[in-house]
C-alpha cells in the first residue's frame, strides 16, 4: 500500500467532521431612552433593538418573547416598579445605565445585573465590550481558553515553534496590506470599525501595537477571535505581523516589569466558564495548562472579583476568579512575556498585566467561596523553549546545509519540516506573489537580465508552470535553493507562493508518472554533484543512517548525466572538494515525498525532481576512481509518530 506524503499536499481530502469555525453567534442589544451610538447597529454580531422612555412596556414585551441573554442600556430612569420587572426577567443579562448626573443611593442599583453607571457611552460600550468577551469565550468552548499539556505536549510544542518563527519574519507593508484586508472582510457592514481599520492603516507602527490592542476596537475582537480557532491556520497567519509586534512590545516592558517586580506578586482574572472547562480544570489539579490567547489580568482583585460574580442564567455556566501567583525575578522567558500595559494602554486606570498567548500555568488549587470558583495557577517560565543546537532554522549560518545526518540533527530536521509544512499549508494569494516578487526584485536589483526574467514571472506565471520554471537558468531556481539550504526563514516565507505550487504539482504529476513505469517497484536513478572531502567522510562514518535532502533535488535515470554534473573528478575542483555520484533505489509504493518526471532545460536529460525533505537510507561507499565515489541510497518512509501528533491538530 502506497504511503501518503508527509509534508501538507492541497490533494488531501478534507476531513468529514469539519465545520464552519467562522459562524458568529449574534448579541441582543436593548437601547432605552439613550441618544444611542450608532456603533453597536452597524456591527453584524449585534441584534439591535432600540425604544424610548414611552416605549418600556414594547421592550418588556420584546424580552420577554423568546429570545435570550439581553444586553440593556438605558439613562437613569426614576421609576423602581420598572426597575424591579427588569432585574426579575430572566432574558436580561446585564444592565449598563448612563447617568451624566451623580446618583442617589439607591438599593435597585446594587442588582448583579448592573454592570456599572456611566458618565459617557464609550466608557460604558468599553465595560461591554470587555463582558462579552467572556460569552465569546463560552461559545467557542470546543476551541477550549485551555490545553492540558501532559496531554497534548505535541500540539503545545507546534504553537510555541509558530511564535517562535513568526519573530523571524521581515515585515513590510504588504504585511500590513493582508491584515487590513481581512479585517475589512471580518467587519464589512460596519462603518464604525471600517473608519478604526482606515485610521489603523494611516496610523499604525510597530511602536503603537498594544495601545491599538487595548483600544475598544476591531483589534481586540478580532485577534483574540481568530487565535480561539487554532485550526484556522490561514486567518492566524494573516494577524502575524501585529502578533509579532505586540510581543515584541510586551518583551520591552516586561525588562521594566521585571526589574520593578523583582519578587513574586499575584494578578488576577474574574470571568465566566462553562461546567466541561470548570471540570478540566479541576480533574487536572498539580498539572499544567496553556491558555490559547491573550489574558488580560490586573492587580486589582476586586476589580477582577466583579467580573467573576457576573450572573449567569445557564447553571453549567460559572464565575471564576484566578489568582495567579508570577516570579518574574529569574525569567528566561522569550515567547510568552507578561507585563504592564497600563502606561501602554488606553484605560490606564485598569492596571492592566497582559499575559501572552500560549503562557503555561501549574494548577495550584480550585476552591469554592460564596460567590464564585477561586483557582490558583502558578505562572511557568517558558519550558518549552527548546535549544535546537547551532545549524537550525533559529541559528543563522553561510553555509548551505545540502543533507541532514537525522541520527545527529533530528531536531533540526523536525523543525525544518514544520516550517515548510506551514507554509504549503497557507492559501495562494496576491499577497503571496508580491512578498516572492518584491523578495527577487531586492536581491537582484543590480541584475539587469535577471529583473526582466522576474518581470517575465510576473506577467506570465502560472501555477502548472512551476517545474517549467525550476528548470530555468533563472532567479528562481538559485534564489530558492539557496534559500532552503541556509534554511533562512523569512526568504523561505517569502517565497511561500513559488515552493507551495512547485511541491503540488509534483504531487499532481506523480500518480501519473508511477503508472508510466508500468508496474516498476524499484526504479533507479542517479545525482551528481561536487561535495567537500569532510562531508563525504561524515557519510561514511553514518552507514547504515538516515539522511534526509534539504532542497528540492534533480536527479536522471541516465548515469552519464549525473557523472557530468559531478564534475567527474575534474582537475578544476579545489583541492577539498571530489565528485560524488548518489546511486538511489526508490520503492515506487512510497509516496512520502512528491516527485515526478519533468521537462528538463538539457533535452536528452531525463529529470526526476522530488520535493523537499526526502529520506534516505545510506548503503554502500565505493570510490570509482581516482576522486569520483558512488553513494548507494535507499528511499524510505519513517513513520514518525511526534510528526504525526504535531501536525494531527491542523488536518
Amino acid at each position: 500500500m502506497a504511503t501518503r506524503s508527509r509534508l501538507y499536499t492541497r490533494f488531501r481530502a478534507p476531513r468529514a467532521d469539519q465545520t464552519d469555525e467562522n459562524v458568529i453567534r449574534k448579541t441582543n442589544v436593548v437601547i432605552l431612552d439613550i441618544n444611542y451610538n450608532q456603533y453597536m447597529t452597524n456591527d453584524s454580531q449585534f441584534q439591535v433593538k432600540v425604544f424610548t422612555k414611552d416605549e418600556i412596556d414594547d421592550l418588556l414585551d420584546y424580552a420577554t418573547s423568546g429570545i435570550k441573554d439581553v444586553y440593556l442600556f438605558m439613562s437613569n430612569i426614576n421609576n423602581n416598579i420598572f426597575m424591579s420587572t427588569i432585574y426579575e426577567c430572566s432574558q436580561i443579562k446585564s444592565i449598563y445605565i448612563l447617568s451624566h448626573d451623580e446618583l442617589h443611593q439607591n438599593s435597585l442599583y446594587e442588582d448583579k445585573k448592573v454592570r456599572g453607571i456611566f458618565k459617557n457611552i464609550d466608557m460604558m460600550i468599553h465595560q461591554f465590550y470587555q463582558d462579552i468577551t467572556t460569552l465569546n469565550d463560552l461559545f467557542y468552548s470546543e476551541q477550549s481558553t485551555f490545553q492540558t499539556i501532559d496531554e497534548q505536549s505535541a500540539h503545545v510544542l507546534w504553537w510555541k515553534f509558530f511564535d517562535k518563527f513568526i519573530q523571524y519574519i521581515q515585515y513590510t507593508d504588504n504585511d500590513k496590506n493582508e491584515f487590513i484586508e481581512f479585517a475589512r472582510g471580518m467587519y464589512s457592514n460596519n462603518e464604525i470599525e471600517l473608519k478604526k481599520i482606515e485610521e489603523f492603516s494611516t496610523d499604525y507602527t510597530s511602536d503603537k501595537a498594544i495601545r491599538w490592542y487595548t483600544r475598544d476596537s476591531f483589534l481586540y475582537r478580532l485577534l483574540n477571535r481568530t487565535l480561539r480557532t487554532e485550526n484556522n491556520l490561514n486567518d492566524i497567519f494573516k494577524l502575524r505581523m501585529f502578533l509579532n509586534d505586540l510581543m515584541s512590545g510586551l518583551k520591552r516592558l516586561q525588562l521594566d516589569f521585571s526589574y520593578n517586580f523583582y519578587y513574586p506578586f499575584t494578578v488576577y482574572r474574574g470571568q465566566l466558564m462553562s461546567a466541561r472547562e470548570m471540570q478540566q480544570l479541576e480533574l487536572n489539579i498539580g498539572k499544567s495548562i496553556l491558555i490559547n490567547q491573550f489574558w488580560s489580568t490586573t492587580l486589582n482583585s476586586s476589580v477582577a472579583a466583579m467580573f467573576a460574580s457576573s450572573q449567569h442564567e445557564d447553571v453549567s455556566v460559572q464565575g471564576v476568579l484566578f489568582e495567579i501567583e508570577i516570579d518574574l525575578s529569574n525569567t528566561k522567558n522569550d515567547l510568552t512575556p507578561v507585563a504592564d500595559i497600563s502606561h501602554s494602554s488606553e484605560f490606564q486606570e485598569e492596571n492592566e498585566v497582559l499575559i501572552s498567548i500560549h503562557s503555561a500555568f501549574l494548577i495550584e488549587s480550585v476552591e469554592s467561596s460564596d460567590s464564585f470558583r477561586v483557582i490558583k495557577l502558578k505562572f511557568m517560565d517558558d519550558i518549552w523553549d527548546i535549544d535546537f543546537d547551532e545549524r537550525s532554522i533559529f541559528s543563522e549560518h553561510a553555509d548551505q546545509i545540502f543533507i541532514r545526518h537525522l541520527s545527529k540533527e533530528n531536531k533540526q530536521f523536525i523543525v525544518f519540516q514544520l516550517l515548510l509544512d506551514i507554509i504549503l499549508r497557507l492559501d495562494q494569494t496576491s499577497y503571496a506573489k508580491k512578498d516572492l516578487l518584491d523578495l527577487s526584485r531586492l536581491e537582484y536589483k543590480d541584475d539587469p537580465q535577471e529583473m526582466i526574467k522576474i518581470d517575465d514571472f510576473e506577467k506570465n506565471y502560472q501555477s502548472e508552470d512551476a517545474p517549467k520554471w525550476f528548470t530555468k537558468d533563472s532567479f528562481l531556481y538559485r534564489l530558492l535553493n539557496k534559500s532552503l539550504r541556509i534554511e533562512r526563514i523569512n526568504h523561505i516565507v517569502k517565497m511561500r507562493y513559488f515552493i507551495n505550487d512547485l511541491h503540488n504539482q509534483l504531487a499532481k504529476l506523480q500518480d501519473d508518472f508511477i503508472q508510466s513505469l508500468n508496474g516498476l517497484t524499484n526504479l533507479i536513478l542517479y545525482r551528481g554533484q561536487t561535495m567537500k572531502i569532510n562531508e563525504l567522510n561524515e557519510i561514511k562514518e553514518n552507514l547504515n543512517g538516515f539522511i534526509s535532502m534539504n532542497s528540492f533535488m534533480s536527479t536522471t535515470q541516465d548515469i552519464e548525466v549525473a557523472i557530468a554534473f559531478s564534475g567527474d573528478g575534474s582537475s578544476e575542483m579545489k583541492p577539498d572538494e571530489i565528485s560524488v555520484i548518489y546511486e538511489m533505489t526508490i520503492n515506487t509504493n512510497i509516496r512520502s515525498t512528491p516527485y515526478a518526471k519533468i521537462k528538463s532545460k538539457m533535452n536528452d536529460e531525463e529529470e526526476i525532481l522530488f520535493s523537499m525533505g526526502s529520506i534516505f537510507r545510506i548503503g554502500d561507499v565505493k570510490e570509482l576512481r581516482n576522486r569520483v565515489y558512488c553513494v548507494k541510497l535507499t528511499m524510505v518512509h519513517i513513520e514518525d509518530q511526534l510528526w504525526n501528533k504535531l501536525t494531527a491538530h491542523l488536518d
